[in-house]
């Protein structure tokens, strides 16, 4: 069974999800249909919200399987100067004329940690430069996750 169909079962709206969890009906999305993983602590309350087991749980988001296995990695969402990893990753390789097939694999992650470490802080800022709307979403996500641990570490507390 998939977290949607589990969810579905249970009668909740993603949008009621969300918010019972303390997270956007975007992210949830994210999460249910495996673009972003759970964390132990997001995976735990959902459990609780949902009224099912844990394992079963884990079980729901495991069998949730995207068009590929790359799409699962975080690193396939980043993005390097407006352009997918990879893609400008491949420019810079063109342009320096490194050929990346004659790299072993342990040269090839070198080039490129080197790569996004030259280049991520140019490419988050000019995200946040560009898109007026992802520090308000930064600073409501960060205040969602501040409640949620007050509140779980208040209960943990109460229960000791």
């Amino acid at each position: 069974m998939t977290l949607s169909e589990i969810r579905k079962e249970k009668r909740f709206r993603t949008i009621d999800l969300a918010t019972r969890l303390g997270i956007s009906q975007g992210y949830y999305s994210h999460l249910e249909c495996g673009k972003r993983p759970f964390n132990g602590v997001l995976l735990k309350k959902t459990a609780k919200v949902l009224g099912v087991r844990l394992v079963t749980l884990r079980e729901a988001v495991k069998s949730h399987s995207p068009e590929s296995h790359k799409l699962k990695s975080w690193m396939s969402n980043i993005r390097i100067h407006g352009l997918p990893l990879i893609k400008a990753f491949h420019y810079y390789m063109e342009t320096n004329a490194i050929d990346p097939q004659v790299l072993d694999d342990a040269k090839l992650k070198i080039k490129i940690k080197e790569f996004v470490e030259a280049n991520i802080g140019y490419s988050v800022l000019a995200e946040l430069s560009e898109n007026r709307t992802l520090l308000s979403h930064i600073r409501e996500t960060i205040g969602a996750y501040t409640k949620f641990m007050k509140s779980d570490l208040s209960n943990n507390k109460s229960k000791t």
